[in-house]
């Protein structure tokens, strides 16, 4: 799995922005897949969707979400690292 500062930079955060809980939990996978359910758009689609809500929640500032959505990204990330998208 990337690591937390890996996401973070890839968002152009810094690691200190969210509050984090240390380990991706159930909800965090149920969130995951219901992103998944737009894998047939291809996954750098996914991607560009996990981070466009990252940042609408942001915008928002509902951070706990937010990081909810962050840690959705990791998962994601980990397990399609092609999937890039530009944030």
């Amino acid at each position: 799995m990337i690591t937390m500062t890996q996401c973070a930079d890839f968002l152009g955060l810094a690691p200190d922005e969210l509050l984090l809980c240390a380990i991706p939990s159930a909800r965090h996978k149920s969130l995951l897949s219901s992103y998944l359910f737009n894998l047939k758009r291809g996954e750098k689609a996914v991607c560009c969707l996990i981070i466009g809500d990252f940042w609408r929640l942001m915008e928002l500032g509902a951070q706990e979400r937010a990081a909810d959505v962050f840690h959705v990204l990791r998962l994601f990330l980990s397990a399609h690292p092609r999937a890039k998208c530009a944030p």
